[in-house]
């Protein structure tokens, strides 16, 4: 049985990163490709996913927002620790991490939540690689995964509440950060990275002129970190 087929309740979008994680590198790189040469049909999961979540029954009113305490970034992304950004000015502070927004029904996680480190912080939803293969690709679609159910009633809210401490607001956006490891040697994933750059920025153009799609978006950034000998300093990658 497939990861897809595990869980049930899933948006068109988590379906889709569920079944991407099954492939192989190669796999994902055709995939990736795949869609960049025919963005919508990925926008129409987008799209289709809010709905689904728009529609959706329970939670109203309520954060559906849970830290896990044994998650395994808690280790780099833990409360009140500065993170800071070689090459760009976006070094941030966490705030949270291991933040589950599944409600045991899904598979939601989002890794930490940050703010910047500006004189007006702006939240930060991170996502950190796990494994050696994972690439930025499937960490591109559990970041929009999550973005979109957050969306749920009184999630944002909760969020903004418990973790933020006020300054989502009432008109929320956050930037995605995708947090990748650093690969000694030749590193394979690397052309994903490139192609994954590529497709979140059709994909953030597109979405910014959508009307069915809520402004909840602000920028989608990548960096890379050293899970060998991490010292709180992480690489600038891209940013879209």
């Amino acid at each position: 049985m497939s990861a897809a087929e595990n869980h049930r309740d899933l948006t068109v979008l988590r379906a889709l990163e569920l079944r991407t994680r099954e492939l192989s590198l190669d796999g994902q790189r055709v995939e990736c490709v795949d869609l960049l040469e025919s963005p919508e049909f990925v926008i129409e999961d987008l799209i289709r996913s809010a709905e689904q979540i728009e529609k959706s029954e329970g939670h109203a009113g309520s954060s559906i927002v849970r830290c896990n305490q044994d998650s395994g970034n808690n280790r780099f992304f833990y409360p009140s620790r500065d993170l800071f950004v070689q090459g760009d000015r976006c070094s941030f502070t966490c705030l949270a991490s291991g933040i589950d927004i599944s409600d045991g029904e899904g598979a939601g996680r989002i890794d930490f939540a940050a703010v910047t480190c500006e004189s007006k912080p702006f939240p930060i939803l991170g996502f950190t690689q796990t494994s050696e293969m994972e690439s930025a690709y499937p960490i591109l679609l559990r970041s929009l995964s999550s973005l979109i159910e957050l969306a749920r009633p009184g999630c944002f809210s909760g969020l903004d509440r418990d973790i933020y401490r006020g300054i989502v607001g009432e008109t929320p956006a956050f930037d995605l950060t995708l947090v990748l490891w650093d690969e000694e040697g030749i590193d394979s994933r690397r052309p994903l990275c490139e192609l994954t750059r590529d497709l979140a920025k059709v994909l953030k153009s597109t979405l910014a002129s959508e009307s069915r799609f809520a402004p909840i978006l602000n920028d989608i950034v990548c960096l890379r970190m050293n899970p060998k000998r991490f010292d709180g300093r992480l690489r600038f990658v891209w940013s879209v």
